[in-house]
């Protein structure tokens, strides 16, 4: 069996699979990763199914050491990826030899990358799940974040070479991130609780710009309304009675900065919710760093299905 050491570890890297489904009800949060089209890519490139364990890693990597030979995959974020010391293409299958070493540093875009392994990451599941409460402290390793000297097991890896390299396209998966962009327009279904904003606020919506905030986290990306100085909420105010949350809403506290609840959301929430982030954007969204500026566009539901028909198809395609 492999065993992979962790020799430095980044800042924020946990193992994450798609999430802990089922347990909202009873309070427990989702989790998982936050870019769910780079962690499908990177295990349908080394042939696992999509909900295998990957390493979420955040900003910058970490160093592994490999005790026997491995495919792996490294998709997401713009890391800078070496085995051995000589650099590596990311979103392709990749050959890591016995005693070798993976280094992922720094990321020139985006915020979050992921590593895959073939057979997976041998992760004791919790509820369900193999995924990291960093809230709960449960999950992926006792709840944690990896440090040094961790040490992880695969899933029946061998790591036979490869005989043909799987990769996706840079045209594929570049599109999915809409990087061309220097203002990402980020498409949302609007709703549940319109009549708590002002109209005003709502009629502007498809000229108004928000910058990614510095306090964004995996809980939630916390958004700065620029150039518009009018009234947000209604006469109703912001408060509801507490509700169920998805991956994608957006809450507008009384602070009127709209927060995109995300992974590590909480179960339920008490204030009021003017969109939803679409599930094609939410990796997007994901990848997204402090200062950067987005816009909401107003879809329908059909354009919504048909974004995510679209994306599973891009993966499909692995």
């Amino acid at each position: 069996m492999t065993v992979v050491e962790v020799q430095k570890a980044g800042p924020l890297s946990t193992l994450q699979d798609l999430g802990r489904v089922g347990y909202q009800h009873q309070g427990v949060r989702v989790c998982g990763v936050m870019d769910t089209f780079a962690s499908r890519a990177a295990n349908r490139l080394v042939g696992n199914n999509d909900n295998c364990a990957v390493i979420e890693q955040t900003l910058l990597g970490d160093t592994l050491k490999f005790t026997t030979s491995a495919t792996i995959a490294i998709t997401g974020a713009d890391a800078e990826c070496r085995i051995d010391g000589q650099r590596q293409p990311l979103w392709q299958a990749l050959s890591v030899g016995a005693g070798s070493t993976l280094t992922i540093g720094g990321m020139a875009w985006g915020v979050r990358a992921y590593l895959a392994i073939a057979g997976g990451w041998s992760v004791p599941i919790s509820l369900g799940s193999a995924s990291t409460d960093l809230v709960g402290g449960f999950g992926g390793i006792d709840g944690r974040a990896l440090k040094k000297g961790d040490s992880l097991l695969v899933n029946g890896c061998e790591g036979a070479e490869l005989k043909e390299t799987q990769k996706l396209p840079a045209n594929r998966y570049r599109e999915v991130y809409q990087r061309d962009h220097e203002v990402i327009p980020v498409r949302v279904l609007l709703g549940p609780d319109s009549e708590h904003f002002h109209s005003r606020f709502l009629s502007a919506l498809d000229h108004l710009q928000f910058q990614v905030s510095s306090d964004s986290n995996r809980q939630g990306i916390t958004m700065d309304c620029k150039h518009y100085e009018g009234p947000i909420h209604s006469a109703l105010g912001p408060d509801i009675i507490s509700s169920f949350t998805t991956f994608g809403t957006i809450q507008v506290p009384r602070h009127g900065r709209p927060t995109v609840l995300m992974a590590d959301r909480q179960s339920t929430g008490g204030f009021a919710r003017f969109a939803k982030v679409i599930d094609a954007d939410l990796p997007l969204l994901a990848q997204c760093r402090p200062s950067q500026m987005v816009c909401f566009v107003p879809v329908s539901l059909a354009e919504a299905r048909a974004a995510k028909l679209y994306q599973d198809a891009i993966v499909d395609s692995i």
